[in-house]
Parts: structure tokens; C-alpha cells; sequence
């Protein structure tokens, strides 16, 4: 058998040309088509002399948008399925990247089976992937009229108590040993009670809470609740108690007392009782004096719109007493919160009117809290 190279390549230059004669010829006559059936577009209607309608076109003209329809429509249909196509996966060793998550099943001999869909995770644009871009913390955020404010680069994997904590010691000093393990004991059927009780459905009450500290406090009895949750929302009761006491008590902080105890006191002692690590125990404080100072910023906002001024300053003495018996530590990031939570309901100016009234009734001791809180802190001037 012979084979000629040049007649092989004769003939496909002529189909090739042939091939691109014919689609020239198709896509002149398409483009004519065209251009025929808009200048026949332009007398599709007609008015006569009478004011009667005529709406007429030509054969070709109708044909032309006949196949133009169905061939836009072939398009968009054949594109949808090649999506669809990558999107499933064509194949497990086609062209297209497998979107299926498949996986042997025994009971099947073998068979592999379709358990599940990969999903291509989208980047998040919103931030930086640049490893050298400063963290957010280090960057200076722009406060409305008041130029930028730089913020305090704070180290998260520090471990660091708040000044106010007290140092806890157990008043066990000249105790006997049985009067230690009658305490102990004592404060361990005060807390099972207070278990069982809370499984049942009722609430940890007060009286609870200062019987148990009360129990605890003479022996340094440790009283360890199995699970984290139970041990945490004891706690949390405890600091909501505390909270309580402040807000019902006078403006003088010194005078608050506890069954006797300061509210510093009571907490760390009750953190220390219940075994919870005291950098733990500060932030869940911190937290819950975070929601009363915005929960007291709303409700005294609502009561001046309301047109009671007297019981919108008691609501700010509240925070102002808290802040002072709890002083939040300067760019804390629960202070952080709050302002970003009061920003959402009240606009700049009626956060000033807060903080001028907080200003005319609290000392200089507890602005910068207030002001943090607010989101009014003024830019640094170097």
C-alpha cells in the first residue's frame, strides 16, 4: 500500500477550505438575513389613511427569528449542561474535577458508593490574606469625626488578672481537723442539693448561693462539680447576685456588703471554692459587667425618650457603681463589644447625651470605661 503524503495534504487543505468557504457563506448570508429582517422590523406596522392597523413581514424575516430562538436556546441549553457537568463531576477519571465523595461499602461487595459532595470553599475577601498585613488590633480604626484612634495591641495568650481580684486565702488557720472535714462535708451536701434541685427544674436561688458561700468560707472547703457547665452556671448565678446587690445598694461602693463580704471578695472567694481557674473566673465577671453596662445604656437612652430623666440617671449611677466596685481594664475587649453592640441602636450625638450624664454623675475615676463603652474614646495627641 502507498501512501502520498502531498495528495493527503491536497486534499485536506481543500476540505479545510471548503470547510471555511461554506461557514463565510453561512455567516454573510446570516448577517444578510439580519439586516433584511430589521429593515423589515421597521414597516412591520402600518397605519392607512382610514387609521386602520396593518401589521405584515416577510417569510424570511419570521424564519430568521425562528432559528435565531432555537439556536440561542440550543446554547444556553448546551452551556447549562457543561456546568452541570463540572459542578456533579463528569467522571472519576475524566477532564472534570469529581464532585462526589465516594466510599467502599462492605455490605455491597466492595461497590463504591456516593456518600456526599465536595464543596470548594469560597475565599473570604473581606480579609487580608497577606501574612505580612498587621492584625486588626495593631490597625487604627477611623471614628467619625474625630479622626483615627489608635488601638492598643493586646496579647491574647496573656494570662493576667484584673487589679481589683483579691488575693484568696483559706480561713482555715487554727480550724481542727474534724471541724475542716465537718465543713467540707457539709458544703458538699449544701452543693448536691442545690444539683438536684436545678435538675428538677427550679432555679439556683440567692439563698443558695450565700449558704454555700457561707458554709465554704470559714473551712476554704473546695467543693469540684463533675461537669463544666453545672460548675460555670453556678458561677455565673453567683456573679448575677453580686450584680444585683450592686444595682439595689446605695452610690457609696465601700458600703456594699455580701453577707458580710465585699462583692471582690465574694466572687473570687466563690471562684476559689468552686475550684475554677481565676483568670476564668475574672473573664466570666468582666462579661456579665459588659452586658449590664449595655443593657443599662439601652434602658436609660429609653427612659429619657420617655421623658423620665431621674430614672434614666438612676440607671446610669448603676453602671457608674459597677464600674467603680469592677473597674473594666483600659481597651478591654468586652468594653470592645459593648461599644460595638450600642453603635448598632444609637447614633453618635445620643451617645454623647449618655456619656455627659454619666460625666455629671460619676467621677473621673469611671469615665474612660464609659467613654470605651460608648465608642467615644478621643484619638491619642502625640
Amino acid at each position: 500500500m502507498i501512501v502520498d503524503i502531498e495528495e493527503i495534504k491536497e486534499r485536506a487543505r481543500l476540505s479545510i477550505h471548503r470547510f471555511f468557504s461554506k461557514t463565510e457563506r453561512k455567516i454573510s448570508n446570516f448577517v444578510s438575513s439580519g439586516n433584511e429582517a430589521v429593515e423589515d422590523l421597521k414597516t412591520l406596522v402600518t397605519i392607512d389613511y382610514d387609521n386602520r392597523v396593518f401589521i405584515s413581514c416577510k417569510r424570511s424575516s419570521l424564519e430568521f427569528f425562528g432559528n435565531l430562538l432555537v439556536w440561542g436556546f440550543l446554547i444556553f441549553l448546551g452551556f447549562r449542561v457543561l456546568m452541570e457537568l463540572e459542578f456533579l463531576g463528569f467522571s472519576r477519571g475524566g477532564g472534570f474535577k469529581s464532585s462526589n465523595l465516594f466510599k467502599r461499602d462492605r455490605s455491597l461487595a466492595g461497590k463504591e458508593v456516593v456518600v456526599g459532595k465536595r464543596k470548594k470553599k469560597r475565599e473570604n475577601f473581606k480579609f487580608s490574606v497577606n501574612p505580612l498585613t498587621p492584625a486588626k488590633d495593631t490597625m487604627k480604626i477611623k471614628n467619625a469625626n474625630q479622626g483615627y484612634i489608635p488601638m492598643v495591641k493586646r496579647s491574647y495568650g496573656e494570662s493576667k488578672l484584673p487589679k481589683w481580684w483579691p488575693e484568696v486565702k483559706a480561713s482555715s488557720m487554727g480550724a481542727s481537723v474534724s471541724s475542716i472535714a465537718e465543713s467540707q462535708k457539709e458544703a458538699e451536701i449544701v452543693m448536691r442539693a442545690i444539683m438536684d434541685n436545678r435538675m428538677s427544674g427550679k432555679d439556683i436561688s440567692e439563698d443558695d448561693i450565700i449558704q454555700f458561700r457561707r458554709t465554704c468560707i470559714n473551712s476554704g472547703a473546695k467543693v469540684l462539680i463533675e461537669t463544666t457547665n453545672a460548675r460555670d452556671s453556678f458561677y455565673r448565678a453567683s456573679v448575677e447576685l453580686v450584680l444585683n446587690s450592686c444595682s439595689r445598694s446605695t452610690y457609696d461602693s465601700a458600703a456594699i456588703l455580701i453577707d458580710g463580704e465585699s462583692p471582690q471578695n465574694f466572687v473570687a472567694g466563690t471562684a476559689f471554692n468552686l475550684g475554677i481557674d481565676t483568670v476564668r473566673a475574672a473573664r466570666i465577671v468582666s462579661a456579665s459587667v459588659a452586658s449590664r453596662t449595655r443593657s443599662w445604656f439601652l434602658q436609660a437612652w429609653a427612659l429619657e425618650m420617655q421623658g423620665k430623666h431621674s430614672e434614666a440617671v438612676e440607671e446610669i449611677s448603676k453602671i457608674c457603681l459597677i464600674h467603680q466596685i469592677f473597674p473594666p481594664e483600659e481597651f478591654s475587649p468586652e468594653m470592645e463589644m459593648v461599644a460595638r453592640g450600642l453603635e448598632k441602636h444609637l447614633r453618635r450625638e445620643q451617645r454623647e447625651f449618655l456619656l455627659d450624664l454619666f460625666v455629671g454623675k460619676c467621677d473621673a475615676g469611671s469615665r474612660r470605661s464609659a467613654a470605651e463603652a460608648l465608642g467615644l474614646v478621643k484619638p491619642v495627641e502625640c
